[in-house]
């Protein structure tokens, strides 16, 4: 097998959702798909039962910093995931961020922007390091986390742009730190 950065096999569950997310960004930006069809809000997604939306809304992306930051974000800590959980786990944790993370990011926002489309794969990607951290500080301690310290640092500054939903992120960072630690009681990885 090879050893490579992209072997494909060994991480089949990081890389697709990868490709979904290119392919959906391409389709953006040839006017196939639009954001306002995929995009998140209280408005369509909840109070118009437009579920789906919490869904595509995580594989959506319209620019492409947008796109490559959180791709690379993915592929470096989707990778470390889906080898310590195995593709079946990983994928399943995944979901349920996504879809718990999301539904609880539009409903906060019903009061305070109901009809503002949130987009991006970030909340999820939040909620994977949410996991890791919780892994990482049973099996080793704080000094597990220390190197990341940098990456909660960039991740703090962020959330203050207006631009960016620190609701989904926040939301899927606190389901990943549940998942993370359901998984620690499940199969004790420390």
């Amino acid at each position: 097998m090879y050893n490579g950065y992209f072997d494909f096999a060994a991480y089949p569950v990081t890389y697709g959702i990868m490709a979904a997310n290119i392919i959906i960004f391409i389709l953006i930006n040839l006017k196939v798909v639009s954001v306002s069809k995929l995009g998140s809000s209280y408005i369509t997604s909840l109070q118009e039962k437009q579920y789906y939306r919490i869904v595509t809304a995580a594989f959506t992306q319209r620019e492409f910093l947008h796109l490559a930051c959180n791709m690379y974000s993915l592929y470096n800590i989707g990778r470390v995931m889906e080898h310590a959980l195995k593709s079946e786990l990983y994928a399943i944790c995944y979901a349920v961020i996504m879809l718990v993370g999301g539904l609880v990011s539009a409903r906060i926002h019903k009061k305070t922007s109901p009809f503002v489309l949130c987009i991006g794969a970030s909340g999820v990607i939040c909620g994977l390091l949410g996991i890791y951290v919780v892994i990482a500080y049973s099996v080793m301690g704080f000094s597990a986390i220390r190197s990341m310290l940098p990456t909660f640092a960039i991740l703090a500054l962020m959330t203050t742009s207006k631009k960016i939903d620190s609701i989904g992120h926040f939301t899927g960072l606190v389901t990943g730190i549940i998942c993370g630690l359901v998984l620690i009681n499940l199969y004790g990885f420390g």
